[in-house]
């Protein structure tokens, strides 16, 4: 285990924006997905410890966070601040308080670690978005840390240096190290991670992070903006969610005990590990995951009709 939340509370101006009872974060890649406000920087910057939670602890390896445990942490930011300088003096930055090795050559080494091709001696003024994110992500790497944290990472890449950190991440978050990244793209996040941590209005999703929809109840349904979701009984809550694996597809209407059944139009397909991930549109947009067999089976296109099925006890709600 790297980290440990226990009954933490957050925020700022005495509005909550971070309420998370028990959270683990293991080594390996570590996902943060969710909705813009769900409290996943706010998170991050409580595991960096650049804030410390209003309530509640966190434990780094089994103990409080201290400030001399950020020297084994690192952090970069959705936009990343950099020095006046070159990129090269960016990321030698860090080196300067710390003995030994050639100061250059290392970060030199950093920089084509991280696929960074353009002068190292250019001013950091003159670099893309996608290049001061790679000069932030090697100025982490060059001071070795075990843990780095990621805010939004993918969102100012261009394509080929998106492909590159996905491969490059896993293949550094091996033998003790971990990784822990946010992203808007739940597909990537369950591609790339060994743990995928949902968040909502502050609070953990009590289920993977997709078909998460949000609306009121009335008795045993709960209303969103595009439909009526039935429920196994009357409850409170704000927000429902389905596991893709609990979505039943059809070409037309099951005769079964699935009370909820709701008919669409696919709009995309893609396919990870010999499973089919359909997205349909039906009142909401619905992710569903189906054999490959059974997508061939159905022959299942873009634009297709299609019926999505769950029965009541397969909607979760918070």
């Amino acid at each position: 285990m790297v980290y440990r939340l226990e009954a933490v509370r957050h925020g700022y101006d005495g509005r909550t924006v971070l309420a998370i009872e028990r959270l683990e974060i293991v080594p390996g890649v570590t996902a943060l997905v969710g909705e813009n406000g769900a409290g996943k920087s706010t998170l991050l910057r409580l595991l960096a410890g650049i804030e410390a939670p209003r309530r509640g602890r966190v434990l780094f390896q089994g103990k409080p966070l201290t400030c001399a445990d950020r020297r084994r942490i690192g952090w970069v930011m959705q936009h990343p601040y950099l020095l006046r300088g070159s990129a090269l003096d960016n990321v030698m930055l860090g080196l300067r308080f710390r003995r030994g090795g050639d100061r250059r050559r290392r970060a030199l080494a950093a920089l084509e670690t991280v696929g960074f091709r353009a002068d190292p001696d250019r001013p950091a003024a003159m670099l893309s978005g996608g290049q001061r994110q790679q000069v932030a992500l090697a100025r982490c790497l060059v001071l070795e840390p075990e843990v780095l944290l990621l805010d939004e990472p993918f969102s100012h890449l261009d394509a080929a240096t998106q492909r590159w950190l996905e491969g490059w991440l896993p293949a550094w978050a091996v033998q003790g190290r971990a990784a822990v990244f946010s992203d808007h793209a739940a597909e990537r996040c369950r591609i790339l991670a060994r743990q995928v941590i949902a968040l909502s209005q502050g609070r953990l999703v009590p289920a993977p992070a997709a078909n998460v929809f949000r609306g009121r109840c009335e008795g045993n349904r709960f209303l969103t903006k595009g439909l009526a979701l039935w429920l196994p009984e009357p409850v409170t809550a704000t927000h429902v969610a389905i596991d893709p694996r609990d979505i039943v597809l059809s070409l037309r209407p099951l005769q079964s005990s699935m009370r909820n059944r709701f008919r669409g139009r696919v709009v995309a397909l893609a396919e990870t590990g010999g499973e089919v991930r359909v997205t349909v549109v039906a009142g909401e947009r619905f992710e569903a995951v189906v054999t490959l067999a059974s997508c061939r089976e159905m022959g299942l296109t873009p634009g297709q009709p299609v019926w999505v099925n769950f029965k009541s006890t397969a909607v979760r709600t918070f």
